[in-house]
């Protein structure tokens, strides 16, 4: 599975006659295992995040994938890495919502060129895992907050990712949804994937092999127990 880095990796935006660091230089190797990233709103988490992603170019540094760095590809060519590389969730579940629970997990296995009943069978096998088998057919509408989730996760693990990007997966679910998300995150990551979580909540935060604090585009690695 490919490591990621991020080396010397920083942003800063132009503001009036100044310019506001969003973050500032950073460098880390990101171990195999789930790591928490936390901080106050507007500290830098989101940042970070984009960075990782390649959804936002960096001021300087870069951010390597088994090697590949991930910012020197072409757009096109990036789009492409992260669709064989990475696994998104979000928020805000980001589901298509014209298309049903099975759909949206068959996507990037559609984007990515698998046969027809090679992907069927692959999206119905994750749905199954999230313990959603039975609402394949229904669409995000017809879906908690919590299902939906969990439909967002089993898309993310569609291609097998390397990286796993998590950004507040937890932030609209009560308790007890919540802790299934999390369970269902903790798994790739006990496989040994990258698995990185943006949160604000310390209870969620505690479950993570490693932790980084973000404060005014500060990252630092935490060693001990966790504060947010």
């Amino acid at each position: 599975m490919g490591t990621l880095q991020a080396q010397d990796l920083s942003r800063v935006y132009p503001s009036g006659e100044g310019q506001v660091t969003a973050l500032a230089l950073f460098t880390h190797t990101f171990a195999p295992g789930l790591t928490a990233v936390v901080g106050p709103s507007g500290s830098g988490k989101s940042t970070l995040l984009n960075l990782l992603a390649g959804f936002d170019k960096p001021t300087t540094g870069r951010v390597l994938v088994g090697g590949t760095d991930l910012h020197a590809l072409p757009e096109a060519a990036r789009a492409d890495f992260r669709l064989a590389h990475y696994g998104f969730v979000f928020q805000n579940h980001n589901l298509i919502p014209i298309l049903t629970a099975l759909e949206n997990v068959e996507f990037p296995l559609t984007l990515a060129g698998v046969p027809a009943r090679e992907r069927r069978e692959r999206a119905r096998a994750l749905l199954d895992q999230v313990g959603l088998s039975g609402r394949a057919s229904h669409l995000p509408a017809q879906l908690s907050g919590g299902e939906a989730q969990r439909v967002a996760l089993a898309r993310a693990l569609a291609n097998n990712p390397d990286v796993l990007l998590a950004d507040e997966p937890t932030g609209n679910l009560d308790t007890r949804t919540g802790g299934r998300v999390l369970e269902l995150l903790t798994a790739p990551a006990r496989e040994g994937r990258t698995v990185v979580l943006i949160t604000h909540d310390r209870d969620v935060a505690a479950l993570a092999d490693h932790t980084l604090r973000v404060r005014d585009g500060v990252v630092t690695a935490e060693t001990t127990g966790v504060q947010v």
